[in-house]
């Protein structure tokens, strides 16, 4: 069976095993961006216009797919979870991939399996949200990058730098690789000292083409996605607003807590992987180890830290898993020496032994870890699928849900004002979203139903708002998880 036939049989697997695991379909919401996706995704089916019309922070490449595949399947939270599904598979696939090729193949499944098992994966990859898929295209760029440094073919350059290109379009979250990425490519070229000027010449030639591929395509988007707003795109991710309004948040508490707490295990065969990629010398496992050191000194300066930031440090820790279990694969290759360790190395067969111990520790710690991971089916939502319905109720005559949680108005089918696709903590905080917009659009668009379940401080404490709400609509008092009002003349 060819390599592309049997991707798709994985992820054909992966679509019908995952569900049988994860209660995609029961869950109401995994997550507050599933409703912000979703609704970009609703909003641009019907035509309008991203970051012109629809308010966004991120790039607009995963709305795309997601309305395409949306218009395809159908409109409904399983198919929209199942194709972020789709792109942890390939996320997990071609890690394995890029590993398989320096270290063989049971490294790569230590490596993959660490990161299907690490925390916060399980969830993160079944909800509709931005990071697995920009992870995911940036997983497989680096993979080209290093079937480059085995072949040597201008093409995989190509195919590299527009992949990554398609990564930054979802989310900017793989920036600070790129200079690693260059990096390879240098490296990639071996530098016989008789040959220094040509092989300098290829080096340029061949950074100069993923370059070139990754800027095509990525200025390609912007103009056809309008992105190119600093304010919506840079400022309130990076705008000194965000430091300020997130002071609280410690990014080195946060990672601290979950390898403590979860991951204990993984970084221990994360920490003897490095041990190993200069002990022995693999150079090649130099790029996750500038992975890890540099999206940790990011984390730990940057504000907020949310848990899905946590991904960009669980992979290149899984990668470095790889490497720490690859004594213990020397080990077992020469077996003959397992009971004569004088016949050895000591220090081979002492991190042979160590291997094996972290290992045996990790597959010990694998059930427990994914049974916390995986969400749990006590929850009842019959109270939020009750507004769903209500909301569905008046959908005939209903043009605008005004709402601070946009996941019912997917549900029930009904938009909200573009303006505030995107209603997040992190735009309320920095004040590119404030009470006068919020009062100013709620005159402009006149929303028949109203429904505020996340942020009622931020509505009720204005009292343009309140006297508005009062005014001109009709509380639902049957309804206790979000206040919702309905305009008096529905009523």
């Amino acid at each position: 069976m060819s390599s592309i036939a049997l991707l798709i049989v994985y992820l054909i697997l992966a679509i019908i095993i995952v569900p049988i695991i994860v209660p995609i379909k029961e869950e109401f919401q995994f997550n507050f961006d599933e409703g912000i996706e979703t609704m970009r995704a609703l909003l641009y089916m019907k035509g309008f216009l991203p970051h012109q019309e629809i308010w966004s922070d991120h790039p607009f490449l995963f709305t795309q797919f997601l309305s395409v595949w949306l218009t395809i399947f159908g409109k409904s939270i399983l198919w929209a979870r199942l194709l972020t599904i789709s792109f942890s598979a390939l996320l997990i696939w071609f890690l394995f991939e890029t590993i398989r090729l320096d270290l063989g193949i049971f490294p790569a499944f230590i490596g993959s399996l660490s990161l299907a098992a690490s925390s916060g994966f399980i969830r993160f990859s079944s909800a509709v949200m931005i990071g697995i898929p920009a992870l995911s295209f940036t997983i497989i760029s680096i993979y080209f990058l290093f079937i480059y440094k085995h072949h040597k073919k201008n093409y995989l350059l190509a195919l590299s730098g527009v992949f990554f290109a398609l990564a930054l379009q979802i989310k900017f979250l793989t920036v600070f690789l790129i200079p690693m990425n260059l990096m390879l490519i240098i490296i990639s070229h071996k530098k016989p000292v008789e040959e220094d000027l040509k092989i300098t010449r290829k080096i340029i030639n061949s950074v100069s083409i993923w370059l070139v591929s990754f800027t095509i395509i990525f200025l390609s988007l912007s103009f056809f996605f309008h992105a190119l707003s600093y304010e919506q795109l840079l400022g309130t991710h990076f705008g000194s607003e965000v430091k300020t309004a997130f002071s609280t948040k410690n990014g080195f508490k946060f990672l601290s807590q979950v390898i403590i707490n979860k991951d204990f295990d993984l970084f221990y065969l994360a920490i003897l992987g490095v041990c190993v990629v200069f002990i022995k010398r693999k150079w090649e496992g130099l790029f996750p180890v500038a992975w890890l050191g540099t999206a940790t000194l990011l984390l730990i300066n940057h504000q907020p830290v949310w848990p899905h930031h946590y991904c960009l440090i669980a992979i290149p820790m899984a990668w470095l898993a790889a490497y720490g279990s690859v004594p213990c694969v020397n080990l077992f290759k020469h077996r003959q020496y397992l009971l004569k360790p004088k016949k050895m190395k000591i220090h081979n067969y002492m991190l042979g032994i160590i291997s094996l111990g972290l290992m045996i520790f990790l597959l010990i710690n694998l059930k427990p870890k994914v049974a916390r991971d995986i969400p749990s089916l006590q929850q009842d939502y019959s109270s939020q699928f009750a507004v769903v319905n209500r909301l569905a109720d008046k959908r005939n005559s209903t043009k605008w849900l005004f709402t601070d949680v946009p996941i019912y108005g997917f549900y029930a089918d009904l938009v909200v004002p573009p303006e505030i696709a995107v209603f997040s903590t992190k735009r309320i905080k920095t004040k590119q979203l404030t009470q006068e917009q919020v009062y100013e659009l709620l005159l402009k668009y006149q929303p028949e139903q109203i429904l505020i379940g996340r942020f009622k401080g931020f509505f009720y404490t204005s009292s343009h708002i309140n006297s508005y709400i009062n005014q001109f609509y009709v509380k639902s008092d049957d309804i206790s998880v979000a206040d919702h009002y309905v305009i008096k003349s529905l009523k």
